[in-house]
């Protein structure tokens, strides 16, 4: 199957974001917890929410702008690439360096974010890797179609 025969299939980033943003949020919840039940205070079972609450925040618009902007970029471009996770990750980073409420930070969370993001789509989105289930006969041959100039 060449290229061109892959047919995209537009997202609806709102959509993506708003569901991803719900899981950030409760993962973002159990860290939350477990940042509260750590710590030495006297605010009881109510700190997940009162010390401890906007890490529920960050989470969930870490991954919905993650998500929102995955979708938004993929349409824009109508492929499935890691450029999209690029920016994506880049948004991300954005977003969390924004909480900090500092520039620099931000910018790095940008490309820290955004280069590794585009790292793990590239390497398949697996820890294993995108061609760990290959023979050997198959990685020589991608690795001598990555190498030939077009």
């Amino acid at each position: 199957m060449s290229s061109e025969d892959i047919v995209y299939h537009a997202k609806a980033p709102i959509k993506e974001g708003l569901q991803a943003g719900t899981i950030g949020a409760g993962i973002g919840l159990l860290v939350s917890a477990v940042q509260n039940s750590i710590g030495t205070h006297s605010h009881g079972a109510t700190g997940v929410v009162a010390r401890t609450g906007s890490t529920i925040g960050v989470f969930a618009a870490m991954a919905g702008v993650f998500a929102a902007t995955d979708a938004a970029v993929a349409n824009i471009r109508e492929t499935k690439d890691a450029w999209n996770s690029v920016a994506a990750g880049c948004g991300a980073g954005l977003v969390a360096g924004g909480f900090q409420r500092n520039a620099q930070t931000m910018v790095f969370g940008c490309l820290g974010m955004g280069a590794m993001m585009g790292a793990f789509d590239l390497s398949g989105s697996s820890l294993k890797g995108k061609y760990a289930d290959m023979t050997e006969d198959q990685k020589a041959q991608w690795r001598k179609s990555q190498l030939d100039t077009k």
